[in-house]
């Protein structure tokens, strides 16, 4: 014996699957939104996301009979999700209006809802609903899009799902448009519930609202907590890798740099150890804040002179740890350029003089073992006074 749902309509059995489907996808999503806080305007798009849904399921069933509840529920709530999808946007992109105009919008939904009335119950005309309704949607839709590529300017990382929020927002519009022309005019109430392409197209457009709407929300904000992430992580590194004062690398960071630079090919370079003469007098003579002045001026003076590749780092201090991995020929070129204005922080009213340790890092050779021999080299000329504004020591020479 044939089970009595196989007897229904063919459009009334895809009416209740759709029904159904939507109706657990937005209960869905408006019960994560509630449980889950995410970034501003997850609860509002969800709420509005809702409303659209239903609006148009709504729309979908109206009868003779039904026609003013139908009208003014389901158009009242698309109207309503429109705008709480615009608010939505709105405060994710962190460019939420203020409360009065969010009311002088209400306001104006509210009246569009009251003029729906009137049109239904005084003058009963469907072309001016049809009109009411599609421009007041049209307005809101072309905000929305205005703030979807504002924002796809401002945060390119965001760019595809950005982009997916569009083709979802004009899909489901291209999609119901022919039901709204075919029913719009007055076809006949049975037209409304044949097995039609345009109620087909409808259904269709629902079901991709329901679903595909909160997947493409959802992505927005699982990119942006992945980028926001992103963005800490890199922070936490440079912080953990950089030295505060000078922007340069740290002990940590210049050890991190040198392993990387190591797993390339084999290749020679040459490394400067270096701090600044009678330091402590500096900063107990002048201050900690003229200190603190010379190590920033002789980290600029390292930055400078670096190419890409090279290391420059502040190991502790006042000590400097730089590693210059070009070519010889370039090599000896930003010695001399170093050589120059170190001379010239020297000369200046409240300069400096520098010590330097030369040393060649061979390939395969440990960082420390390197530091070391530089270090021994630069300390072993670290004279009494009257020395010369820089003290510049090769290893080889050293003893």
């Amino acid at each position: 014996m044939e089970q009595d749902w196989i007897k229904l309509p063919t459009m009334t059995v895809v009416a209740g699957m759709v029904w159904l489907l939507a109706t657990v996808v937005v209960l869905f999503a408006v019960g994560v939104a509630w449980t889950r806080p995410s970034y501003p305007g997850w609860r509002t798009w969800a709420a509005g996301h809702s409303a659209l849904v239903l609006g148009l399921l709504i729309g979908t069933v109206r009868t003779p009979e039904t026609q003013l509840l139908c009208v003014l529920a389901g158009n009242g709530l698309v109207m309503l999700g429109a705008l709480m999808y615009l608010h939505a946007f709105r405060r994710f992109s962190g460019c939420a209006p203020s409360r009065r105009r969010v009311a002088v919008q209400v306001s104006g939904t509210l009246g569009a809802v009251v003029t729906l009335l009137l049109l239904t119950v005084v003058i009963d005309s469907l072309l001016a609903r049809l009109l009411l309704v599609s421009t007041y949607l049209l307005g809101v839709k072309v905000t929305i899009i205005r703030v979807v590529l504002a924002q796809q300017r401002a945060q390119p990382a965001l760019r595809g799902a950005y982009r997916l929020q569009l083709g979802l927002l004009l899909g489901v519009g291209g999609l119901t448009l022919p039901r709204t022309l075919s029913v719009g005019p007055g076809d006949g109430w049975a037209a409304a519930f044949a097995l039609t392409v345009p109620n087909v197209l409808m259904y269709v457009a629902v079901v991709l609202l329901a679903v595909g709407g909160t997947l493409a929300f959802w992505l927005l904000h699982e990119d942006r907590r992945r980028l926001e992430v992103g963005q800490l992580h890199d922070e936490l590194t440079a912080q953990a890798q950089q030295d505060p004062l000078t922007t340069l690398l740290n002990r940590r960071g210049l050890w991190q740099a040198f392993a990387g630079w190591a797993s390339q090919p084999e290749r020679d370079a040459t490394l400067l150890v270096m701090d600044i003469n009678d330091f402590k007098t500096i900063n107990d003579g002048r201050g900690h804040a003229a200190g603190d002045h010379c190590l920033r001026q002789l980290a600029g003076v390292l930055a400078s002179v670096a190419r890409p590749g090279d290391l420059v780092s502040r190991v502790g201090g006042d000590e400097f740890v730089v590693m210059l991995t070009g070519v010889p020929a370039r090599v000896e070129e930003q010695l001399a350029v170093l050589h120059c204005r170190f001379h010239d922080l020297a000369e200046a009213p409240s300069g400096f003089t520098t010590s330097v340790g030369r040393t060649h890092v061979a390939a395969g050779e440990a960082l420390d073992r390197a530091i070391h021999r530089a270090d021994a080299a630069m300390y072993s000329h670290k004279g009494g006074r009257g020395r010369p504004p820089v003290v510049w020591v090769d290893s080889r020479d050293a003893g």
